[in-house]
């Protein structure tokens, strides 16, 4: 399978968690858009703290994730959540296996 996603922790800062999620719904809005769209962009909430955040993105192959972290709107967006945030630790991951495969 070997398909890479990005997986995201953010903790937003007091009183910026309706921002982030409209900025991050901007940023599926662009990514939707792409020549080779990725797959969804799953958002998470913590139970136990409503600033952290995951992000995980899903992509078909490295291509579309590289085309991603090129896209000029794309890189912006992701620029304005990390000014959303007091911290994030961007990972990227291959998916080996989901249910299913």
């Amino acid at each position: 399978m070997d398909r890479p996603c990005t997986l995201t922790m953010w903790k937003v800062q007091p009183d910026q968690q309706q921002a982030f999620q409209d900025t991050i719904s901007r940023l599926e809005s662009v990514l939707l858009r792409l020549p080779e769209p990725p797959g969804a962009l799953t958002l998470l909430q913590s139970v136990d703290d409503p600033t952290v955040f995951h992000t995980i993105g899903w992509f078909h192959n490295q291509g579309d994730l590289d085309a991603m972290r090129e896209h000029t709107h794309a890189r912006q967006l992701l620029e304005d959540l990390d000014k959303l945030s007091s911290e994030f630790r961007p990972t990227a991951h291959l998916v080996l296996r989901t249910d299913g495969d």
